[in-house]
């Protein structure tokens, strides 16, 4: 018989240990299931706001060539008309060299929102293959502040 060492502490130290750390580990998945589970809201479907302006022709990244046919809409903040337009247009390459520029001539009421707008540009065919529509404001006041620019980017033929 052995009886050189007294084990009977060491199993009940043991099995405290063992619950510690079942009882830790039950907590951290707890939290770890109430800080990161999905949680399903009810969510309601809106449409975006329209924006001030919007360019229907031509699209983000379309390939565009001369002429150049420009239309859209603005729906005020800013982007009114003033005596007939409602703002003006540059075409630039991809190096800032202004191709084309032109007033958004209004084909609606220009003294009520929202004013449809055009303008027809013609540029020579630029060796650069991308470019940007820059369009400004019509900003009758004159105030910097108050200076609008929307960018649609474009591809050239």
């Amino acid at each position: 018989m052995f009886t050189g060492v007294d084990c009977s502490g060491y199993d009940a130290d043991m099995k405290k240990e063992m619950l510690i750390v079942i009882v830790l580990a039950i907590i951290i998945l707890a939290l770890a299931v109430v800080l990161f589970w999905p949680v399903h809201k009810e969510t309601v479907l809106q449409s975006p706001p329209p924006a001030d302006i919007e360019v229907f022709s031509p699209k983000p990244n379309e390939v565009v060539s001369s002429p150049l046919k420009i239309t859209g809409v603005v729906r005020g903040n800013g982007w009114n008309g003033f005596e007939g337009q409602v703002g003006g247009v540059e075409l630039l390459d991809a190096n800032g060299a202004v191709l084309a520029q032109g007033p958004l001539t209004a084909i609606t009421e220009w003294t009520q929102l929202p004013t449809n707008f055009e303008t027809t540009l013609i540029f020579p065919a630029p060796a650069i293959a991308t470019g940007s529509l820059v369009f400004h404001n019509e900003n009758a006041s004159g105030d910097p502040a108050k200076d609008k620019t929307v960018i649609v980017p474009v591809k050239f033929k």
